[in-house]
């Protein structure tokens, strides 16, 4: 039994050391239980005007039917209407973030490597800025100081929600990461920081 408790502490422990509690004060609208799309708080796309610092606002949150089907969410983009069903017969990496979270910002250089190096590949990945702190440094701020590569979208606790009710977990940790298979199922959750190594590795099984 006292080996049972210290091996459950050590997990925990090593839990917290790569991944930060929710935070922030965030307003959310109710989330219907069909298939409507569900507007969010933001619905004015958001852009910074600073090359590589652009982020979009998630303007639409459909819950799936069936569990680890992924979500459908709808941003602007370019002046171009996107959604994740659009990037189906890619695998996508959904990588949850928030500006003030430690792990968070360290593993952002290896995911924008990893961006760059797949660019080519069948693969999309898409950060998402959520648990938002108005204490902390906005997300415009953020990206002017650290451009980031892929896609940058700005949500809130109706996004959190759609994935939480589709993976049947919750989420309370930030970094965490889906990835999304080519029919769009979510097949790994991966809660906490990840070097490029590991990521690369996991990715591969999906898109090979």
């Amino acid at each position: 039994m006292r080996k049972n408790i210290l091996i459950a502490f050590a997990l925990v422990i090593s839990i917290g050391l790569y991944s930060c509690g929710k935070k922030g004060d965030n307003t959310t609208t109710e989330n219907k239980k069909d298939n409507t799309p569900v507007p969010t708080n933001n619905t004015t796309p958001k852009t910074s005007s600073t090359s590589g610092a652009s982020y979009y606002t998630v303007s639409s949150v459909t819950a799936s039917t069936s569990k680890n089907t992924a979500p459908n969410f709808t941003w602007e983009e370019n002046g171009k209407k996107m959604s994740m069903d659009d990037l189906k017969g890619n695998v996508v990496l959904v990588n949850l973030w928030a500006t003030w979270c430690g792990p968070c910002k360290k593993e952002i250089p290896d995911l924008s490597k990893i961006s760059q190096d797949l660019k080519d590949k069948n693969f999309k990945m898409i950060g998402v800025n959520i648990f938002q702190n108005p204490k902390s440094q906005s997300i415009g701020d953020f990206l002017k100081e650290n451009p980031i590569p892929y896609t940058i979208l700005d949500a809130n606790e109706d996004f959190v929600k759609a994935f939480a009710d589709a993976t049947k977990n919750e989420i309370e940790a930030v970094p965490t990461t889906f990835i999304v298979d080519k029919k769009g199922n979510i097949v790994e959750t991966i809660v906490g920081a990840r070097d490029e190594a590991s990521f690369t590795k996991t990715i591969n099984k999906y898109l090979n």
